[in-house]
């Protein structure tokens, strides 16, 4: 009889044992499915110029509430523009030693030059910024970096198995609830990333509205620092997309590793390391902007 009693006990902890053992390969599995795809998602998002970012959408949004403001914008440059041409030519005119050594024919000829140059600078505004992503763009696509790898490839789901199959049924259930807790703070993870990644094309969708306003310092030697450090700003925004593909990369990797060797682990300790992992990318991703501002000197 308790031999009896013994074998169905066996029986039903088995049973509750196979339970949560498919519960856990099927939740492990998932988790590293949708961790794939964020990553893929980000790469390929970050990966981005503004005139593609949510298949063009907002880029054209941009582009006609800058048209709807156009008149007021180009005027508004188109002043500050006027004011620095004609300072230009006085601060031209007044260095030649208060007008006691001056060639009248080269000053003019250069400070018409200048205006011409300046002049064009101001009514391609748009179209200077948008090369400037592009170039960006090109460059992260020539750096050729994997930021999409696959970080479920390297895991032997079979090993894994035989693993739970081996454990008792207290660690089965303690990694099932392991695996539940990661689920619910995944997506605060994930929103963290969204909000870096799309907060910089927000960022560069500000910078690009106004553009034709810093740029027309730029035609006044004293006063061209304003234009000088829009430009810098976006390359900084633009380049950034390269500082947060390698972050995307470089934590991606090391996250393979950890799955590599994950094997018979049934501590859940692997999941915690990839989960640490992707806070490590969130806090990575943060710190781009300040990085890249800091490569091209803006502020």
């Amino acid at each position: 009889m308790i031999i009896f009693l013994d074998g169905i006990v066996d029986s039903i902890i088995n049973a509750i044992k196979d339970m949560f053992i498919g519960a856990v390969m099927s939740a492990a599995e998932g988790l590293f499915n949708t961790i794939n795809e964020e990553l893929i998602h980000t790469a390929d998002r970050v990966s981005e110029t503004p005139m593609e970012f949510s298949g063009g959408g907002p880029w054209s949004l941009v582009e006609g509430m800058a048209g709807a403001a156009g008149t007021t914008i180009q005027t508004i440059a188109g002043l500050i523009l006027g004011f620095f041409i004609a300072l230009e030519l006085v601060q031209m005119l007044i260095e030649k030693n208060n007008l006691a050594d001056l060639d009248m024919f080269n000053v003019i000829l250069k400070w018409i030059f200048k205006s011409f140059i300046a002049i064009m600078i101001v009514a391609n505004a748009f179209t200077i910024v948008g090369a400037i992503f592009t170039v960006g763009q090109e460059v992260i696509t020539g750096a050729a970096l994997d930021a999409t790898a696959t970080i479920g490839d390297g895991m032997d789901l079979a090993a894994f198995e035989a693993a739970l199959q081996a454990a008792s049924l207290g660690q089965v259930i303690g990694l099932w609830f392991q695996l539940n807790i990661f689920s619910l703070i995944f997506p605060i993870v994930r929103i963290a990333i969204f909000i870096v990644v799309v907060g910089r094309f927000l960022e560069i969708f500000m910078y690009i509205v106004a553009a034709p306003i810093p740029l027309a310092t730029m035609a006044n030697q004293e006063y061209r620092a304003m234009g000088n450090n829009y430009l810098k700003s976006l390359l900084a925004l633009a380049f950034q997309g390269l500082l947060m593909l390698v972050v995307i990369a470089v934590v991606g990797g090391m996250m393979v590793d950890v799955v590599n060797n994950f094997g018979t682990d049934v501590s859940g300790a692997g999941f915690w390391s990839i989960l640490g992992y992707l806070v490590l990318m969130c806090f990575a991703l943060f710190k781009t902007p300040g990085i890249s501002k800091s490569i091209f000197g803006a502020h």
